[in-house]
């Protein structure tokens, strides 16, 4: 699995009571969206965090002329037309982040169940530093069960320059491991003592493609 240099994070709220055809209809989406220069697409519904029930959409891509072929694409996609209308969708956020490359060896089988975003702002610590310290993390991540990490800067909207990192886990019970491995790894508590974290959720995968 090939490094995106970009990715896009799209949140929405819907009104739908049909969660099965809305899920549907962003499958399909997603499968367009790969046709159409997105690298892949993770999509599901937000369990905690600022937007609980949110459904999030996210795009990877090589670089931004995918972007625009998929944004090009979407007046002419029925699926699309389908979540916004016959589901009540409402998008209310869409930010653009820049990858930073984190070496990390990607399991997708069995697929991901769950997805954190952890989101943060540099405090004392210098972009070289940030990075050479989530590197040193990324072991614990993965002897604790996550299954992916990405790393990113924002580039767009109101959130430039903040961090995000996303962590894919097979259950709710290795992002436990997880967190409890970290709290008493010391290169994550330097990490954590010179940035700013200012939102964390959990969604409910609903499909990748």
């Amino acid at each position: 699995m090939s490094d995106p240099n970009y990715v896009v994070i799209t949140a929405a709220n819907s009104q739908s009571t049909n969660t099965a055809g809305l899920f549907a209809s962003m499958g399909d989406f997603a499968k367009e969206c790969v046709e159409n220069g997105a690298m892949r697409v993770t999509y599901g519904s937000v369990m905690s965090g600022r937007h609980p029930n949110a459904l999030l959409f996210i795009q990877f891509f090589e670089d931004l002329s995918g972007f625009e072929k998929v944004m090009q694409a979407i007046p002419y996609s029925k699926p699309y037309q389908s979540i916004i209308s016959d589901h009540s969708t409402t998008p209310f956020v869409r930010n653009v982040l820049r990858n930073v490359n984190i070496p990390f060896e990607p399991t997708l089988s069995p697929m991901p169940n769950y997805l954190v975003l952890t989101r943060a702002r540099r405090q004392t610590l210098s972009e070289g530093e940030v990075v050479d310290l989530m590197n040193d993390t990324t072991s614990v991540f993965k002897e604790n069960g996550a299954q992916t990490l990405r790393f990113g800067q924002t580039i767009t909207g109101n959130d430039i320059g903040t961090y995000m990192l996303g962590v894919t886990y097979p259950s709710m019970s290795s992002i436990e491991n997880t967190y409890t491995a970290l709290g008493s790894n010391a290169n994550f508590a330097k990490l954590s003592a010179g940035i700013d974290i200012d939102m964390r959720s959990i969604t409910k995968i609903a499909g990748i493609v």
